[in-house]
């Protein structure tokens, strides 16, 4: 029997050639989560990170405005910035050519004053947007805006606006299994009762939805009131919100609370998990109770999904078959992927 229903190959979450496409093919042309705006609230408060090995830097302009850059000088390719800080001014740490914070080349130093026509040498510019305090950017100038994604996803999760929690805490998990096997567990809510005891017992499971769209798909159902391990004084409605970005950009939104998580792959056998911890108000006992409650659940996740990836490596396991009624979410994530890389 042909079933249509079936997953990516299983060959994709191991293979190294397939690992090279999808960071060309998905991550480059996708909205990447960065962390919290808050991160550089003053004018010329700068930040260097790596994206899929893309090097990259983030700078407050002013008051409304930040702007993201490859952190590569034009003239030789040397590091412009070296360091989180405050700058008023970009200058290379290899040959001192001079940048100002919009980019534009102020001093090419080892030039004539008309050697060289400015303009031609100004930093690479990368797009960068801020939906609820988060900040997201994304290499393809084609790009379809964030807007596009967040506008549907706010009428979704019944308008929950998070932009003035508090960013408290970044916690970091190397886990030895592909990037996708993290994304499919995370999709589907059909293991929680097999997995994770505990969360099975703070949410009603019978209420388990899910959602799919063209750029997220969205998984919820209602938090038993008696075991809500997250804020209890909340004026927010006692539903958790599970929020899939395409392609690998996670929001857990739960009353008083948003936890992001970002997959970074790192190879084709392993990827990073960074949770980021947002709270309304930072109660610190609450707060060490959920993070806590977070930390066994992700050591479950980790442990089925490192198991999986040994399996798959196997090879004594050639496709898997995917559930449309409780499945829906890795459905949408494999179908998007084909779409893309067949």
């Amino acid at each position: 029997m042909k079933y249509l229903n079936t997953t990516i190959p299983i060959p994709w979450y191991y293979q190294s050639e397939k690992f090279k496409v999808e960071i060309e093919k998905v991550f480059l042309n996708s909205w990447q989560l960065i962390g919290p705006e808050s991160k550089i609230p003053n004018i010329g408060d700068t930040i260097k990170l790596t994206i899929t090995k893309q090097p990259i830097i983030i700078t407050r302009i002013d008051e409304n405005r930040i702007k993201a850059y490859f952190n590569i000088c034009q003239h030789r390719g040397g590091p412009i910035v070296d360091e989180n800080n405050c700058y008023q001014q970009f200058q290379c740490q290899y040959h001192g050519w001079i940048y100002t914070n919009e980019g534009k080349l102020k001093n090419a130093r080892g030039f004539d004053k008309d050697e060289l026509k400015k303009s031609d040498f100004n930093l690479k510019e990368i797009n960068v947007s801020v939906w609820n305090g988060l900040m997201f950017i994304n290499f393809d100038k084609r790009c379809n805006s964030l807007e596009s994604i967040y506008e549907k996803l706010e009428k979704r999760i019944n308008k929950r606006n998070f932009s003035s929690y508090q960013f408290y805490k970044r916690d970091s998990y190397n886990i030895s299994c592909n990037w996708k096997i993290y994304m499919d567990n995370y999709l589907e809510g059909l293991h929680i009762p097999i997995v994770h005891p505990e969360l099975n017992k703070t949410i009603n499971y019978k209420s388990y939805k899910t959602e799919t769209h063209d750029q997220f798909s969205l998984q919820w159902c209602s938090i038993d009131p008696q075991l809500n391990p997250y804020k209890n004084d909340s004026s927010e409605d006692l539903i958790a919100y599970y929020v899939t970005i395409f392609p690998n950009v996670i929001l857990n939104i739960a009353p008083g609370r948003l936890q992001t998580n970002i997959v970074e792959p790192i190879d084709e056998k392993n990827c990073s998990v960074h949770f980021d911890y947002y709270f309304e108000q930072i109660d610190e006992k609450q707060v060490q109770k959920d993070l806590d409650f977070s930390d066994i659940i992700q050591k479950e996740d980790i442990e089925i999904c490192e198991s999986v990836q040994a399996n798959y490596e196997s090879k004594r396991f050639k496709n898997g078959i995917i559930s449309k009624n409780d499945e829906s979410g890795v459905f949408h994530f494999h179908s998007r992927l084909k779409e893309i890389l067949l």
